[in-house]
């Protein structure tokens, strides 16, 4: 068999979760998470639904300390392009 071949189903990437990370005062707020939402399906292809994608939502439970000591949960800085 070439190794150009698949051995399967392509898989499809609509299946695959999309996981997204917020800190909690996003978490607890209806409109930032409306929000939130709009726009990973944005720049997922899709900005007017959802349905058929996998969105999984989490709290931030890493953090990180500052040089002057200030805790801030280590949510990634977003791309620039």
């Amino acid at each position: 068999m070439p190794n150009n071949s698949l051995d399967g189903p392509v898989p499809d990437p609509w299946l695959a979760a999309v996981n997204v990370t917020v800190p909690t005062s996003v978490a607890n707020d209806l409109d930032k998470m409306q929000g939130v939402i709009k726009d990973v399906m944005t720049q997922l292809g899709c900005p007017t639904c959802h349905s058929g994608r996998d969105l999984r939502i989490t709290i931030a439970r890493d953090f990180v300390v500052d040089p002057e000591g200030q805790v801030q949960p280590a949510v990634v800085a977003p791309l620039t392009r």
